[in-house]
């Protein structure tokens, strides 16, 4: 199946401001207010030729973080059939570690495809690794009672869909940040191999630098942050202790300060009408409602006024 393509970076701006409105079967619409970046204008015209059958393993790789204990149970034995067919193998999980075993049984998944695989091989490998990124948000909010949470709309899995990537424009590398907060909008990582926050909140320390590879193209796919807040300070600083401790610039290829080191995701918008959601409660009722749905359509709003904006020179 091919997906229409047409020569779109050449298109002349428009004034018109842009929103997306994503419908959850549970019959809730959010709508997202996009920021004037080009980088965000180009993602919309890129949605607005998805179509939910293009979602793929929508099972592991739609929501994340609001699995019942008897969710992670069934996913962590689907993730041991995965790697006995694949003849990998785990070491056992426990409440403090958990983190160091699926860091280990991740450095597998980029070199798995070093060789030539056949599609059930392939198929395997990718079940693993997104079982593995499922667990990292629904283990910490298991164990450690944290309140991480995320939709995904991804589209890596349908090859007409991955395959109309484009390029960061170097000037808006800055919209990159590490700071997931409720109502974010942000596109997503659509690479083999970890980006820098990935292996932050892993506190991976097994990867070898060539499974490194920073976000420097984006396509359609992205991701919707019901999160509560963290401490954007001590966040900071974290970082950087990691980024130190892994070998810096000689590891990552990038000074830690360097835009292109691309921390975090790149956040499009943000929800429409954030101050409803001011309060705990009120967050945690939204995550409630949605707990048990899915995303069933989406729609670029303001379209007939709206035209993909030329790339920035």
């Amino acid at each position: 199946m091919k997906i229409a393509n047409q020569n779109i970076i050449d298109m002349p701006a428009s004034k018109a401001e842009v929103c997306v409105e994503l419908t959850f079967s549970c019959e809730t619409r959010l709508v997202y207010r996009l920021n004037h970046s080009w980088t965000a204008q180009y993602w919309a015209s890129l949605l607005a030729k998805m179509q939910p059958q293009f979602l793929r393993r929508m099972d592991v790789n739609h929501k994340h973080g609001f699995a019942s204990p008897a969710e992670v149970r069934s996913a962590l034995a689907r993730l041991q059939r995965c790697i006995n067919k694949l003849g990998f193998s785990l070491e056992p999980l426990s409440r403090s570690d958990w983190q160091s075993a699926l860091n280990q049984l991740h450095v597998n998944f980029p070199e798995f495809f070093k060789q030539d695989r056949n599609l059930q091989e392939s198929q395997l490998a990718h079940e693993m690794n997104l079982l593995i990124h499922w667990l990292e948000y629904e283990l910490p909010n298991y164990f450690q009672e944290k309140k991480q949470y995320i939709f995904n709309l991804d589209f890596n899995h349908f090859p007409p869909a991955y395959r109309l990537k484009q390029k960061f424009p170097d000037s808006e590398l800055r919209y990159f940040s590490p700071k997931l907060d409720f109502g974010n909008l942000h596109l997503h990582y659509i690479y083999i191999g970890r980006h820098y926050l990935e292996m932050f909140d892993a506190r991976d320390r097994v990867s070898p630098p060539h499974h490194f590879r920073a976000q420097h193209e984006f396509n359609a796919t992205c991701g919707l942050v019901f999160s509560e807040p963290v401490d954007e300070v001590q966040l900071k600083r974290e970082m950087l202790e990691y980024y130190v401790q892994r070998g810096g610039k000689k590891f990552f290829g990038f000074d830690f300060h360097d835009e292109k080191l691309a921390i975090g995701f790149f956040k499009l918008g943000q929800l429409e009408n954030l101050d409803s959601y001011s309060t705990t409660a009120h967050r945690g009722n939204l995550r409630d409602r949605l707990k048990d749905s899915h995303i069933v359509k989406w729609e670029v709003l303001q379209s007939r006024q709206y035209a993909p904006p030329r790339l920035p020179s």
